[in-house]
């Protein structure tokens, strides 16, 4: 059954001000299929798609702190989610996912951090905001670690030659290693347990 003038002209307007074909079937008491049919014949395209709904009012630092718990100490214990791989914890927030450790690092810090962060006190899964470090900061701690502890080295390059000025690493104790040789033999033994 074909609709009167006064209701086409209402579903015209409605459709050119963006309603989708179901809000304006509500809004006009009509058949499920009608809205459709008439944007056919008058030329109406669709409507536009609507933008996602910010599911969150958090920000991403309140986010975090809602996946968090406290220990001892001045710890942090995380209780959300975390990567299969390799146990990361991860959160996400509008669509896109954080590291718990890289939220706290610039919760902490004010940038970016640079690198993985990591925990760095006696308690491995911490993500207490100044419990976490990135790399610079880590190799810079663990360098004056190794002064104080009398484990640090005055070679200018490790066995491979690459210049310790730029690769020289700390382990938690002190001890310098070669970075890019680290990396060199993890991807070495990764690719021969995959093989």
């Amino acid at each position: 059954m074909p609709l009167d003038t006064a209701t086409v002209d209402r579903l015209a307007a409605m459709l050119r001000a963006g309603a989708t074909n179901r809000e304006a079937a509500l809004t006009l008491s009509l058949d499920k299929s009608t809205p459709a049919r008439y944007r056919a014949i008058l030329g109406i395209g669709p409507a536009p798609a609507r933008p996602a709904v910010n599911r969150s009012p958090l920000t991403v630092e309140q986010k975090f702190a809602t996946f968090t718990e406290p220990l001892d100490g001045d710890h942090l214990a995380w209780t959300g989610r975390r990567t299969r791989s390799n146990g990361t914890p991860t959160f996400t927030h509008r669509e896109r996912t954080y590291t718990a450790r890289s939220v706290a690092f610039r919760a902490a810090t004010g940038r970016d951090p640079e690198g993985y962060v990591t925990t760095e006190c006696e308690v491995p899964e911490c993500v207490a905001p100044a419990h976490v470090a990135d790399e610079p900061t880590r190799t810079r701690l663990r360098a004056q670690l190794a002064a104080v502890l009398g484990t640090a080295t005055d070679l200018v390059e490790c066995n491979r030659g690459h210049a310790t000025a730029q690769h020289r690493r700390y382990t938690p104790d002190g001890a310098p290693y070669c970075g890019t040789c680290h990396t060199d033999m993890k991807r070495a033994r990764l690719a021969a347990e995959a093989a």
